[in-house]
């Protein structure tokens, strides 16, 4: 007997279509990874960006998802092996690449994937307290049959109980474009996600200075001297949770500053405490980093994480944009 579907995947088939009245899907339900959903698709560089719900019916940050995918596409060379191939494959992802025309097919592809996902897949549904879903989307173009290919897929979002702390270990690499979400980086990091320990929640990528950039799909914070400190947007990927805590600390006068975090100060007990952030785990602070055969602890949970997990928690909704009726 074959296990019941945990995911669904909505391709939209004809993406050069103008009129949003015509346009055609195909859903696929399985028990598809997201590393298997992104590989898929023809190889070469496809961009994706992971999403999640908020009340089942609005997308979190919607817009920056959007900005994420049309700016990763942007990014991204789809050179053919003639001038004429690679003319094919820009006219095709035009579309794609435009704002405008991006929304007008991004819309109703999250409409038609979230209403089947969740009465076809979700077991919760019906239930007292149904979940969250995590949506990932992926653009990118094949040479082979001269096609733009635009899907969403769908599962289950984790819960994470709300006091939790989490063990992370420190890898030498650093991530070639971190700009661009693209198909590549899925490709780069499955060795270090294959040799993660089973009890540790992230990699975070450190380079040969022991400068600290980001975890793998997430984004890493600490706390030093009461300010939150991040290697700056030139070295790591603006996440849309990120954008949640710079806005908070804003909001209440709490410094940020864009420098490298460094392994020295975290050894040196200089860390009040320290944080990840990203769609799934939106924000989690963490209790023990495992780094060179040793680990540094963190005894006590930070006031100050703690208040920022607190008020991300509430933030969300604010930056939610509605996809259901």
């Amino acid at each position: 007997m074959s296990a019941a579907p945990n995911t669904l995947v909505t391709e939209q088939t004809n993406v050069l279509e103008k009129d949003p009245s015509k346009f055609e899907y195909k859903t696929t339900l399985g028990n598809c990874s997201f590393n298997d959903f992104i590989l898929s698709y023809p190889s070469g560089a496809c961009a994706y960006t992971g999403m999640r719900t908020v009340n089942r019916d609005a997308i979190v940050e919607l817009k920056t998802h959007m900005a994420r995918m049309t700016n990763s596409l942007s990014l991204i060379q789809f050179e053919g092996k003639t001038a004429s191939q690679t003319q094919s494959a820009n006219e095709a992802l035009a579309a794609l690449r435009d704002p405008v025309g991006f929304e007008a097919r991004v819309l109703p592809l999250l409409r038609k994937g979230l209403t089947a996902y969740y009465d076809q897949v979700d077991a919760t549904t019906h239930t007292e307290h149904p979940s969250e879903a995590k949506v990932s989307l992926m653009a990118t173009y094949s040479f082979e049959t001269q096609q733009p290919y635009f899907a969403a897929h769908f599962t289950a979002l984790p819960s994470i109980p709300p006091h939790k702390r989490v063990k992370v270990e420190i890898e030498r690499k650093e991530r070639k474009a971190p700009e661009v979400k693209d198909s590549q980086w899925v490709r780069d990091r499955q060795t270090l996600e294959k040799n993660k320990p089973a009890d540790v929640n992230e990699v975070l990528l450190m380079d040969h200075q022991d400068r600290l950039y980001e975890g793998m799909a997430s984004n890493f914070l600490v706390v030093k001297d009461g300010a939150v400190v991040c290697a700056s947007l030139d070295h790591i990927l603006l996440g849309s949770i990120l954008k949640i805590v710079i806005k908070v600390c804003k909001e209440h006068d709490i410094p940020l500053k864009w420098e490298f975090p460094t392994l020295q100060d975290g050894k040196q007990g200089k860390w009040e405490g320290c944080f990840l952030t990203s769609t799934s785990r939106l924000l989690l602070p963490i209790e023990t980093i495992l780094v060179d055969n040793e680990s540094i602890e963190f005894k006590e949970a930070s006031p100050l994480v703690e208040f920022l997990r607190k008020q991300v928690a509430n933030e969300i909704y604010t930056a939610a944009y509605k996809v259901l009726p």
